[in-house]
């Protein structure tokens, strides 16, 4: 009972600073990927082709931006993308139905969120990862997502999109 009443008293003043009523995530820099929030219809870059859907919202007071999926063929996937003002990156969490978890880490530069990332790839060498999301002057957002298997010294592209808002 001592415990709750504590937790009580915390609450309560908490609330009478304005504490809980301030958002955290509210700062410029975690703002830095709204360009890519949005309901979307993504094309291929090679050819005037939908490829997926995509619907990314901003959730939990603005901490997380959330992305969901589906491709074409209904594959469906989600990611989790958080700013930490402790390093000044951007991390992503990239999960799907095919049981694929992927992590990326980046920063918001030169009006391009850029991510890294590495993975085991099935032979057990380490696969590179490089994704970038760059805002177009119409509105549109451009992904390249390319993958190296061989330390970086050649890459090929994984995933090429332009996101179109739907209208």
């Amino acid at each position: 009972m001592k415990g709750f009443k504590q937790l009580l008293v915390g609450l309560a003043l908490c609330l009478s600073t304005g504490l809980l009523a301030q958002s955290p995530c509210s700062t410029p820099a975690h703002n830095q990927f709204d360009f890519w929030v949005g309901d979307w219809e993504v094309f291929s870059t090679t050819a005037d082709t939908v490829v997926g859907h995509n619907t990314i919202n901003r959730i939990l007071g603005g901490c997380v931006v959330e992305e969901n999926w589906t491709g074409g063929t209904g594959f469906q996937g989600k990611s989790f993308n958080t700013y930490n003002p402790i390093d000044s990156s951007w991390n992503q969490v990239w999960v799907d139905v095919g049981g694929a978890t992927y992590h990326f880490k980046g920063q918001f530069k030169d009006n391009v969120m850029q991510l890294k990332g590495t993975t085991a790839g099935k032979n057990g060498k380490t696969v590179l990862f490089d994704m970038s999301y760059t805002p177009q002057e119409d509105g549109a957002v451009r992904q390249l997502w390319k993958l190296s298997n061989d330390e970086g010294k050649n890459w090929s592209i994984a995933f090429d999109g332009m996101y179109r808002k739907k209208k």
